[in-house]
């Protein structure tokens, strides 16, 4: 009786070590890259759309591959290098190649933004894949931040993307 017991505690410690030594294997983590573009409020194209209704500028890059998350932060600064309040919007270019009647323009949708109703502002987002809603995906191919300061006075924009996969920024 007491030999059986000795079994059962051993076939059951036997279990236990398998179990936490196959739930520690480690997992290949992708490496991230900072991907920066710096370009000034003069040398950007100003947006048709406005983040509440002032001066808003756009900058354009590519991802060169699907990923499934991507940190991003922008930086304004003045003229005197002194850091000011900015606003940007992440969006991504639809896909319309399946459709016969194709717009003039690309076709933009909100992915992230780093403020909420509130107007309380995040200095980068976090942005990953959503895989219930396919306009929500990080897919390779166009995207487009949409950025204010609030103002029409000069500023520099700096922008950080850190991504596993390779960033592109269009001029």
């Amino acid at each position: 009786m007491m030999k059986n017991s000795v079994y059962i505690i051993f076939i059951c410690l036997l279990i236990l070590f398998l179990t936490i030594s196959c739930s520690t294997i480690p997992t290949v983590q992708q490496k991230s890259q900072i991907y920066s573009f710096s370009s000034n409020s003069l040398a950007l194209p100003k947006s048709k759309d406005l983040i509440d209704k002032t001066p808003t500028y756009e900058v354009y890059f590519d991802l060169l591959e699907d990923t499934r998350c991507i940190d991003i932060s922008v930086i304004a600064q003045n003229r005197n290098g002194k850091r000011v309040r900015c606003a940007f919007i992440l969006e991504s270019r639809i896909d319309l190649s399946r459709f016969q009647k194709k717009p003039l323009q690309p076709v933009y949708s909100e992915m992230a933004k780093n403020f909420d109703i509130n107007w309380r502002f995040q200095s980068n987002i976090f942005v990953c894949t959503d895989d219930t809603d396919p306009l929500k995906r990080l897919a390779k191919g166009n995207y487009r931040l949409k950025i204010s300061s609030f103002s029409n006075n000069y500023y520099i924009f700096t922008i950080n993307i850190k991504s596993p996969v390779a960033v592109e920024f269009r001029k």
